[in-house]
């Protein structure tokens, strides 16, 4: 957490102020005032809320030229509470009120605590085997895939016994059925993956 509150003063022209959205400290902060551009004349003014608990040694500041000033925001020990600081410029034509927050820091969150066992890899689960036809007979769907299978098996073998067109015939049915086997198990996990 900062405890410097940044106040930009002709950053952006002559009697400009720049100033965080809002600002939390835990008990003193300071306020620093970066002039960026011509000498000006600066006050700082607590609202009632936070003059109750905090307080300033002199609210006119004159920061010269491209210079840094700092003022000491002292805030009763063990205080807490909010208010408004108001930043002032140009004899009060520029002024910008900046939201602050005083008090302890936010409780840290406990450490978490790692268990040696959370070391060790986790054991893994194997996806169980389908088991053919539930109680030892074969499933619906390997049946035909291992028949279309062997089908295409065969045929393959038969085209290296003979020739000619009749190769040609047999090489063609080989990879039809393959394909048909193919497709046939695929169709039949799908419907499987659906079943509730």
């Amino acid at each position: 957490m900062s405890e410097s509150l940044v106040v930009d003063v002709n950053q952006d022209g002559l009697h400009t102020l720049a100033v965080p959205g809002s600002f939390r400290a835990s008990g003193s902060f300071d306020v620093r005032l970066q002039n960026h551009g011509e000498a000006t004349h600066v006050y700082l003014h607590l609202d009632d809320a936070l003059s109750s608990i905090a307080s300033i040694p002199e609210s006119h500041h004159y920061v010269d030229k491209d210079d840094i000033q700092v003022v000491r925001v002292a805030v009763e020990d063990g205080a807490t509470g909010s208010g408004t600081l108001e930043v002032t410029t140009a004899h009060g034509a520029t002024t910008e009120g900046v939201p602050v927050e005083v008090g302890a820091d936010a409780p840290e969150k406990p450490p978490v605590e790692v268990d040696e066992s959370l070391a060790e890899p986790a054991p893994q689960e194997s996806e169980p085997v389908p088991a053919l036809g539930g109680a030892g007979g074969a499933g619906p769907d390997v049946v035909p895939a291992v028949a279309l299978g062997g089908v295409a098996i065969l045929l393959a073998v038969a085209t290296f016994t003979v020739s000619g067109t009749a190769a040609i015939v047999l090489a063609v049915l080989a990879v039809v059925t393959a394909l048909a086997a193919a497709a046939y198990v695929a169709v039949n996990r799908r419907r499987e993956r659906g079943r509730p």
